[in-house]
């Protein structure tokens, strides 16, 4: 299975492909840009590039990247540009496509199905028009890291409702509060960084927006019951467990 490995501040000039192509990141981060959009690839995203799109990449300016790829070919699929989050089970299909190293097709159908069809709990009622608005500025927000802290007053303020009414909207849609939202999401990309980089506790702190390390470990450990040199070691559950934060961290890692 390829893995290509990219220096830091390297890029792939405009291409076009004449097959699909399954790609995700290992190590560092890169931008996907096409003509409609940019598309900010990490380790938890994974991406499905059709055929006759031109793009390009920019990798990671600061560090060396890593990531996996596929190239297959399938009659009859959409000829969109589509991500999805890189959580189970695409990210055992994707390690054991690697770990094969070569292209298995029952494994290649299945990912297309899940990315196809999504998780059955994902798509949930309809947003109304200010979690939408509050959603977007989140997601152009946290378009990089590090995470830039965001407050519940910002957040009513970009959908124009009060503070109170946004944490109702929270809570019907996504069964928390805003304020308990937005630290969970925050600890979702923790849990990421703790188990694929070898980033210092005290550097996931800052990169998830945290005002320091203790604060970090703190509220992560109130919430998984281990703290993040355990949770490195012995990952158990996640924040993504919960059907809510699933599905709010699926929204705002969506391009615009």
């Amino acid at each position: 299975m390829p893995v290509a490995d990219y220096p830091a501040g390297a890029w792939l000039r405009p291409r076009v492909i004449d097959d699909f192509e399954f790609v995700w990141m290992l190590r560092g981060r890169a931008v996907f840009h096409t003509a409609r959009s940019d598309i900010t690839l990490t380790p938890d995203v994974l991406l499905l590039v059709p055929p006759g799109v031109e793009h390009s990449f920019v990798w990671d300016p600061r560090r060396p990247s890593r990531h996996g790829y596929i190239h297959f070919r399938r009659d009859g699929l959409a000829r969109d540009v589509q991500t999805r989050p890189m959580r189970d089970p695409l990210k055992g299909l994707c390690a054991y496509l690697i770990a094969e190293d070569r292209a298995v097709e029952d494994t290649v159908d299945f990912m297309l199905k899940v990315v196809s069809l999504g998780p059955p709990d994902e798509p949930g009622p309809l947003l109304g028009p200010a979690l939408r608005a509050a959603i977007g500025y989140l997601r152009r927000y946290w378009a990089q890291m590090p995470l830039r802290r965001v407050s519940v007053t910002q957040l009513a303020d970009a959908a124009h409702v009060s503070r109170g009414y946004l944490n109702r909207l929270f809570r019907d849609t996504f069964d928390m509060s805003a304020a308990a939202a937005l630290e969970q999401l925050r600890c979702a990309r923790a849990e990421n960084l703790l188990a694929r980089t070898d980033l210092t506790i005290d550097g996931i702190a800052r990169q998830c927006g945290f005002a320091d390390v203790s604060h970090f470990s703190r509220r992560f450990t109130l919430l998984h019951g281990i703290p993040p040199s355990a949770y490195r070691v012995f990952a158990t559950t996640s924040v993504l467990d919960h059907p809510g934060i699933r599905r709010l961290n699926h929204l705002v890692a969506e391009t615009a």
